[in-house]
């Protein structure tokens, strides 16, 4: 008899059918552990019968053998067991390796698509920095402002009308051009716009005083070529009015000053130091100091000089010297306009100067007092003439009436009342008889047998008007049109105007400035044609006082400037029926 572990008998076969059934329960449970859930109670079963087993019966040998088979069927399920924990921990660690890798990824996609997102918003940034700088470069310019009123073009481009004023723009824009490309940051393509502002009809005025031009339309028509010479070039006349171009200016000058687009101001008022007190307040600014640069015409006055602006001079293009008008003509001036020179600290119209207040010394002089100064116009001349002539009569007259008196206080009105008090009564209201001289048409000539005309008025507005209908002067104030009278059509001019007699009038004026064929030698005494140069003649350069304002280009020949048109002789009809011209 076996006994089991606790001592109770069992059969051998039993234990031995226990071991059987134990070791096929144990294989059988090896084998169908993993295939159903309920592998764990068969095992716990198959145990308990085989301690039942044992326990009923067997020998000792058969209690060792069910140890050992017991043994083994532990072994076997330790090893399931342990099979079982090795897979689920080889699975986990494999779970666990996946998913770390899993979370890598997951960050490194989530990194990624942060920097993506971050990059894209840079560089959308990017491009819209880019477009702006764009927009703001695109139409970059410069921007040249002028005062007309002081910086005033070269005399030789003002002559030329509208040729010499697109001329002017062209040169302007390439002395801009080259000095803009010496600074720094200039873009390479910077647009170059102008604005000019002036009174015209003052400036073109002051022209005409001063001899520069011989018309007001001369000034008006270079303007307007200016504004022709170039798109981007604009003349403003401002009209009259004190500041007027002052005020533009500076409102301009506000208006880029601060605008990126404006690159640069070119500030043409070198003798206005109006411009100063305002381009003070920008001085702190060391971006609108580089910004602006001031433009010289004639020399700056003191309060532009001290600034600390760059200066620039674009030399032959602006005058460098102020217009001097002629000295003002008590003949033909206008008192109520004349002023007080500060300059010199003395009247124009002064009532206690010599012109008006006679010497002290007398007998007066043989010469007039007042010495006609011409402005270029013949017919003032001889007004003066004959007004010099009768002041010369009067001081002689009263030079025998009065005696020398000198006073230690000077001259004057006063002083020869005084000495004349005691000569008996004389009316001086009588007029002195004068020989009348002779009427109708003449040749005058000077003492070198040239001829002179005669001196005519002269209206601008009437004369161009006349100019521009391109008249025939021979048909409406001459010996006739031999074209239109033959019937052809040969002859450019127009002959179909219906002419006033003030309109011909202005025509010869016209008909003037065109030049005899016989010069100076011309005897017709119905010649319409002009003998010597009616234009003013210059107030400065080389040829001042001898050519006039046209220069080289006067279609005058040089004799006939600069003549001497004081009258020598005067032929009449008779007098060129006997020398049988």
């Amino acid at each position: 008899m076996a006994q089991d572990p606790i001592g109770t008998p069992r059969r051998s076969t039993s234990l031995a059918n226990s071991t059987t059934s134990a070791t096929g329960l144990g294989s059988s449970a090896s084998n169908s552990i993993w295939t159903n859930d309920s592998a764990s109670s068969r095992v716990t079963s198959g145990i308990n019968a085989n301690t039942a087993s044992l326990a009923v019966g067997g020998n000792q040998n058969e209690h060792v053998q069910g140890l050992w088979d017991r043994f083994t069927f532990l072994k076997n399920t330790d090893n399931i067991k342990n099979n079982l924990l090795e897979d689920v921990l080889t699975r986990y660690s494999h779970l666990t390796q996946v998913f770390e890798e899993y979370k890598r990824e997951s960050e490194q996609l989530i990194a990624a698509s942060a920097t993506n997102s971050q990059t894209q918003e840079i560089t959308a940034w990017r491009e819209h920095c880019d477009k702006l700088f764009q927009l703001l470069t695109r139409d970059a310019f410069a921007m040249i402002l002028i005062d007309g009123d002081s910086m005033i073009f070269n005399t030789d481009l003002l002559r030329l009308g509208e040729d010499g004023g697109k001329k002017a723009a062209r040169q302007l824009k390439l002395a801009a051009a080259k000095y803009l490309a010496s600074l720094e940051g200039m873009p390479k393509e910077l647009r170059i716009a102008a604005r000019l502002y002036t009174n015209v009809s003052g400036l073109a005025q002051t022209c005409v005083r001063a001899g520069l031009v011989s018309s007001v339309t001369i000034v008006e028509d270079f303007f307007r070529g200016f504004t022709y010479g170039d798109d981007l070039f604009d003349f403003i006349d401002v009209g009259y009015g004190k500041d007027r171009a002052d005020g533009k200016i500076i409102a301009n000058f506000k208006h880029e000053v601060y605008n990126y687009q404006c690159r640069h101001i070119l500030f043409g008022c070198s003798h206005d130091n109006g411009f100063a007190r305002h381009l003070e307040r920008y001085t702190d600014d060391d971006a609108t100091v580089a910004k602006v640069t001031l433009l010289e015409g004639v020399p700056f006055e003191k309060e532009l000089q001290t600034l600390p602006y760059p200066q620039q001079k674009f030399p032959g293009l602006f005058r460098e010297s102020k217009i001097v008008v002629n000295s003002v003509d008590l003949v033909t001036a206008d008192f109520s306009r004349l002023r007080h020179d500060s300059k010199n600290n003395m009247n124009v119209f002064n009532p206690n100067s010599a012109v008006f207040t006679p010497p002290s010394q007398t007998p007066a002089p043989a010469t007039p007092a007042l010495s006609p100064k011409t402005l270029g116009s013949d017919a003032l001349g001889s007004l003066r003439n004959d007004l010099t002539r009768t002041n010369s009569m009067s001081s002689v007259a009263l030079s025998e009436a009065a005696p020398s008196v000198s006073t230690p206080t000077g001259g004057g009105w006063a002083n020869i009342a005084k000495g004349s008090a005691h000569l008996p009564y004389k009316d001086l209201t009588k007029k002195v008889a004068v020989e009348p001289l002779p009427t109708g048409p003449a040749v005058l000539l000077n003492k070198y047998d040239q001829r002179i005309d005669v001196d005519m008025e002269y209206d601008h507005d009437k004369v161009f008007s006349l100019k521009k209908i391109k008249l025939c002067n021979q048909h409406y104030i001459g010996r006739g049109c031999c074209h239109y009278q033959a019937g052809n059509r040969n002859c450019p001019h127009r002959h179909d105007a219906i002419l006033s007699a003030e309109d011909r009038k202005w025509l010869r004026v016209v008909a003037r400035e065109t030049v005899c064929k016989k010069g100076t030698a011309c005897l017709e005494l119905d010649c319409i044609y002009g003998h010597h140069c009616p234009y003013p003649k210059q107030t400065e350069g080389p040829q001042k006082g001898v050519a006039c304002i046209n220069g080289v280009s006067c279609r005058f020949a040089k004799e006939m400037h600069g003549m001497d048109k004081t009258v020598a002789k005067t032929l009449r009809e008779q007098d060129l029926d006997l020398m049988d011209v």
